[in-house]
């Protein structure tokens, strides 16, 4: 069970389907898992629902029901694309992401600046954020660093701490301008994490500075 959640704001507007393509990605895998989470987003869904109904009713065109069947129809006579073999699904990849990602996280082309931390880019990413996969190796940690923005990341496999605590599986993170610290992988597995952000790291320490030109 996690431990760090979406705030409410992020539940409410997830709700609305207000986020941003890559957020929105990110809130739906943490809530599949979450109880807490996806309770308070279904009060989130009837309360909109609640107010949908209190609206004032909008009278449709005669001939409304039958130009949207006939659509319908047409979009139905498109023909399937042939089937191919089904992919192969990581379990460790929650369900509103294996779609984007065929393949296990083990064969995904990683990049990085050391075998020690790499990552892989998401092509959910939009205008407003990067998403992207982080691996940590065991033991090993990222240089030091704040934020340029918001930085909002979900541990999807093993776990990592910093100065303000530690995370597992499942734990859903805010990092922001005000955040100073070097996550560090624990030494019994690899951290693979998902974030998305809408602004660069920036690194602090002496090392982690003549890599910022590098950062995006």
């Amino acid at each position: 069970m996690a431990n760090y959640h979406p705030n409410h704001e992020l539940l409410m507007q997830f709700a609305a389907g207000q986020l941003s393509n890559a957020l929105g990605i990110m809130v739906a895998c943490h809530i599949e898992n979450c109880e807490e989470c996806r309770a308070v987003t279904q009060n989130y869904e009837h309360l909109g629902g609640d107010i949908l109904e209190s609206l004032e009713t909008i009278e449709l065109s005669p001939d409304f029901i039958s130009r949207t069947l006939s659509k319908l129809a047409e979009d139905a006579k498109s023909p399937e694309p042939a089937s191919a073999a089904p992919p192969v699904v990581d379990a460790r990849l929650p369900k509103p992401l294996q779609r984007f990602l065929p393949n296990t996280l083990e064969s995904l082309p990683w990049s990085g600046i050391s075998s020690s931390i790499q990552q892989f880019d998401l092509t959910i990413s939009d205008r407003q954020y990067t998403a992207r996969f982080y691996k940590i190796k065991a033991g090993k940690e990222l240089p030091q660093h704040t934020h340029k923005g918001n930085e909002y990341t979900m541990v999807m496999d093993g776990a990592f701490s910093d100065e303000s605590g530690s995370y597992h599986k499942g734990d859903f993170i805010l990092a922001d301008t005000s955040t100073h610290h070097q996550p560090k992988a624990h030494a019994d597995c690899d951290c693979i994490c998902f974030a998305v952000m809408d602004a660069p790291l920036k690194f602090t320490g002496f090392w982690g500075r003549m890599l910022n030109p590098f950062m995006r």
